[in-house]
């Protein structure tokens, strides 16, 4: 039940914030997420969201950058 309140409430943030994101800040909002949650977070934000894995891997690996290389 847990899992299901997780991806749904992840679902809602992710249509209500959309709008406003570019692709950048998608992939790393969704990897933010990802790591809140985790060991599994990529495969349940990409369920969630319809991002792929891959995109979450990139926003991952540009978090991990400092702030002025992650343009």
């Amino acid at each position: 039940m847990q899992d299901a309140q997780t991806a749904e409430r992840i679902r809602r943030a992710y249509e209500a914030l959309r709008p406003e994101m570019d692709e950048r800040m998608c992939r790393q909002w969704a990897a933010v997420e990802a790591r809140r949650l985790g060991y599994g977070g990529m495969a349940r934000v990409s369920r969630a969201t319809g991002l792929s894995r891959t995109t979450i891997a990139a926003g991952l690996a540009e978090l991990d950058l400092p702030p002025w290389q992650r343009m």
